[in-house]
């Protein structure tokens, strides 16, 4: 049964990438078809060439397929040239595929292009039916076929790296700009009336690059498909100079809004073309693609921009800011070891103070010794001829004050070999001085205690600027720029923002931390969530808003690709009031979900306050932005100097990564974790101290990688009875219904089970993954 219901997952999984593999089969062969109509020098067609040489492999017959049809399209009667262009591209693919160093090289597809363009060229160059009438053509063909292919080639290269565009260098932007336009110039040919399909939609992207990318964005995309567009034909050469200068245009009016961005790229474009295009006959053509173009502009949402933006987003790494960032990282590094060290030294120091100053038994002798014998008259021969015999006297009575706290005469009499005159004053004096043995022996204890608890916290100070020095050696950049739009359309709200920091990760993900004054207008989350989106030029997820003193914090993050449907539910030992498990789930607004459960020892009141205490101080770290990890040093120490009694909680912590579906579980004395993966449940069990107890525990830690479907159910140790199996089945049957409502079935039958035995607080947690459908 269960290897048909394997099969029945692999076969959707298979159809999938079947799929998958068709539709970029389908992809490459229009794309070949229509950038082998993008014409240059008005009858030279060299894009389709560029797009065969530069495509992957494995997509690399359908590729053929569409350019050679392509080419047929665009010039019948010529296309014997570009089809034999064709046939020598796949054939020296072929040939040099499987030279990894050599395909693998930044100048193979520019070569591959260039030499059947230019050999079939110089070939036809003197045939009076070619559309090559001199050299220079030849050459000219050649070396933008090779240029298209080095560009189509990276941006290729850049969309299956899953980065995002900002963190694109600016060679690999222009490579993606480059070859859109390429693909552009496709729709060049497609005209009415002198107005052409393709100068519209060269027009739009400028438009919408201006907007969006202000001045750097239009200025770039202006000068590309100006670029581009100029040299489709010999007449054509006005159009760079308009669209590079309508596009500055527009980027510097940007901040108007879309009717000021197109009124001054119409009226820029237009001036250029009626001062060097009007032997052309153009002027007319040009103003109605211009204010097409615009019509289409003002209707587009402006979702559009949450695209566009990120390519054009300026690199805020300036060498100040960069040498600032590695010096915060190398300086908390320092100062976490440094701290580190503290730790051990003061351990150290205390180990050998305790050996050189602890209280001893042979100090209450000693005492004895000056206060009873030191005016005996027999002192001389018990000290000097039976010192000996004297002290085995005295350490024998350490056995009766061990055990019984007190001696009497007869104690001295049952000890001692030799007769003493004084043994009751040796008895009082002995009972006196070991009290005070005791006292010290027992203010030792609470100093190595209190000792041990800031030892603990050291070590949790060092892990906070360690975590704090990973945080900053993992963020890229900082987006200032977004940053103070996030300002000032929050300030217009109502919002009285103190701080405000966009930070770009590595991976290209956008983090948002606000710290407003808690005299600002009330605001939504889906208003903030709004705002920051529009301001950043990204879809954001809900923030995750907390309160510190008389100052809010708002962090938020981009939409992730997972989401996390929770569910949970408890039982009190006895129906009573309170319940010694605590629970809670959060997102910390950084795109991971917590959840925690915490088991304070016993039941009812004590239990509770531990656990809840425990809970309260993991949540309130965890959203400061803190690792679980260090969390835990603070917890445990908090714990332990809670009372004079002992206090002890476990800690549960589950973590999902909803960007990568990345599930991190970490428990400090908790029982099993239950996790349903394609079908399957797993237990996982990791062995480990709870809270409270002694000072430096750490969790003990697993992973595993989850997705849409897949659960967790996290519980608390009064449902576990023994065997677990019952529940490993219910968790694999469970297939329809709530995360709460599992949870609750969790619980219930629990309790069931529970009758014959001893009463315990019940808790479940039920998590199951979700696609955020962004």
């Amino acid at each position: 049964m269960e290897a048909k219901t394997t099969l029945a997952r692999r076969q959707p999984a298979v159809q999938g990438d079947f799929m998958r593999k068709m539709l970029t089969n389908a992809g490459c062969l229009l794309c070949g078809i229509l950038v082998s109509r993008g014409a240059v020098l008005g009858s030279l067609a060299p894009f389709g060439a560029s797009f065969a040489a530069a495509v992957p492999r494995k997509y690399l017959l359908s590729s053929l397929l569409g350019t050679a049809f392509g080419y047929v399209l665009l010039k019948p009667s010529d296309s014997f040239r570009y089809l034999a262009v064709v046939a020598a591209i796949g054939g020296l693919r072929w040939l040099l595929g499987d030279l990894d160093k050599v395909t693998k090289s930044k100048v193979f597809a520019p070569l591959v292009a260039f030499v059947p363009i230019f050999a079939t060229g110089v070939s036809l160059l003197f045939v009076s039916t070619s559309t090559l009438t001199t050299f220079a053509d030849c050459v000219t063909e050649a070396v933008i076929a090779g240029a298209a292919a080095y560009f189509i080639s990276t941006a290729l290269h850049l969309a299956g790296d899953n980065r995002s565009f900002e963190v694109f260098s600016q060679q690999e932007t222009a490579s993606v700009v480059m070859s859109g336009c390429i693909l552009i110039l496709a729709f060049g040919s497609i005209a009415w009336q002198n107005i052409s399909l393709g100068r519209i939609i060269a027009m739009l992207v400028i438009l919408l690059c201006s907007r969006y990318g202000s001045v750097t964005g239009g200025a770039i995309s202006g000068i590309s498909t100006g670029a581009i567009f100029s040299i489709a034909s010999r007449e054509n050469g006005y159009i760079c100079g308009g669209f590079a200068f309508g596009g500055l245009m527009a980027g510097l009016f940007s901040q108007l809004g879309k009717l000021g961005c197109a009124i001054a790229f119409v009226i820029s474009n237009g001036v250029m073309c009626l001062a060097f295009g009007s032997q052309f006959g153009t002027p007319s053509g040009v103003l109605v693609e211009s204010l097409a173009a615009s019509a289409v502009f003002m209707v587009l949402p402006k979702e559009v921009g949450n695209v566009i933006s990120p390519v054009f987003s300026s690199d805020k790494n300036t060498s100040l800011g960069e040498a600032l960032r590695k010096n915060i990282v190398m300086r908390l590094d320092f100062a976490s070891k440094a701290v580190g060290n503290v730790k051990n030294d003061v351990s150290k120091v205390s180990e050998k103070m305790k050996k050189l100053y602890s209280p001893t038994f042979e100090a209450v002798c000693e005492g004895t010794r000056n206060e009873v014998c030191e005016t005996c008259g027999l002192k001389m021969y018990c000290y000097e001829h039976k010192g000996g015999v004297t002290r085995d006297d005295f350490a024998r009575l350490e056995e009766y004050l061990e055990s019984n706290g007190t001696i009497g005469e007869r104690d001295v009499e049952k000890s001692f070999v030799k007769n003493c005159c004084k043994k009751g004053e040796i008895a009082r004096s002995m009972n006196a001085n070991y009290r005070e043995y005791q006292s010290a022996l027992e203010a030792q204890q609470r100093i190595t205690d209190v000792r041990s608890v800031v030892a603990g916290q050291f070590s949790g100070i060092g892990d906070i600027l360690h975590d704090l020095a990973d945080e900053f050696r993992n963020t890229m950049r900082c987006d200032n720029e977004s940053a103070q739009r996030i300002i000032s359309a929050l300030t217009s709200l109502g919002a009285i923002v103190e701080e405000c920091i966009c930070l770009v990760s590595n991976g290209g993900r956008m983090s948002v931390e606000l710290t407003l004054s808690n005299k600002s207008e009330k605001l939504s989350k889906g208003e903030v969530m709004r705002e920051i989106s529009r301001c950043c030029g990204r879809r954001f997820d809900l923030p995750t808003i907390s309160r510190e003193g008389n100052r809010i914090r708002i962090a938020m993050c981009e939409m992730p690709v997972f989401d996390v449907e929770i569910g949970s539910d408890q039982h009190t030992a006895d129906n009573g009031k309170l319940c010694g498990d605590c629970i809670n789930y959060f997102n910390d607004g950084f795109g991971k979900t917590y959840a925690l459960v915490c088991d304070g020892m016993g039941t009812g009141g004590r239990a509770a306050v531990d656990g809840n205490m425990a809970t309260s101080v993991m949540t309130r770290l965890l959203r400061a932005g803190l690792s679980a990890d260090s969390c835990l040093q603070i917890v445990n120490s908090a714990l332990m100097v809670k009372s004079e009694d002992e206090s002890l909680s476990t800690v549960d912590v589950t973590s999902v990564d909803l960007y990568t579906g990345k599930t991190t579980f970490k428990k400090a004395g908790a029982p099993v974790t239950f996790v349903k993966k394609n079908g399957r449940v797993t237990v996982r069990e990791m062995p480990s101290l709870p809270a409270g107890i002694l000072n430096g525990i750490k969790f003990s830690t697993d992973t595993v990688n989850l997705t849409t479907g897949d659960m967790i159910v996290m519980v608390s140790d009064g449902v576990i009875t023994g065997d677990d199996k019952w529940l490993e089945k219910l968790i694999r049957t469970w297939n329809e219904g709530s995360t709460q409502d599992l949870a609750k079935a969790v619980v219930d039958e629990a309790v069931k089970r529970r009758k014959a035995e001893r009463e315990d607080d019940v808790t479940a947690v039920a998590i199951r993954i979700t696609d955020n459908g962004r």
